[in-house]
């Protein structure tokens, strides 16, 4: 993979990982709380966050 999109797709992870979790915090602080939602997202935001500094971490020899 080029370093252009290895970049790319790291930034694209980092930013998915930030609106999922603001997301699963908005859900679980409604009245009353949509919790399967606020899971499913937490989820894929924590995902999305793994990935993201997997592709953003340098490679070792």
């Amino acid at each position: 993979m080029s370093p252009f999109w290895k970049i790319f797709l790291a930034i694209f992870c980092y930013i998915s990982a930030l609106v999922g979790l603001g997301l699963a915090v908005a859900n679980a602080s409604v009245k009353p709380p949509a919790t399967t939602h606020a899971f499913v997202y937490g989820g894929l935001g924590v995902v999305f966050l793994v990935v993201a500094i997997a592709m953003s971490r340098k490679p070792r020899y």
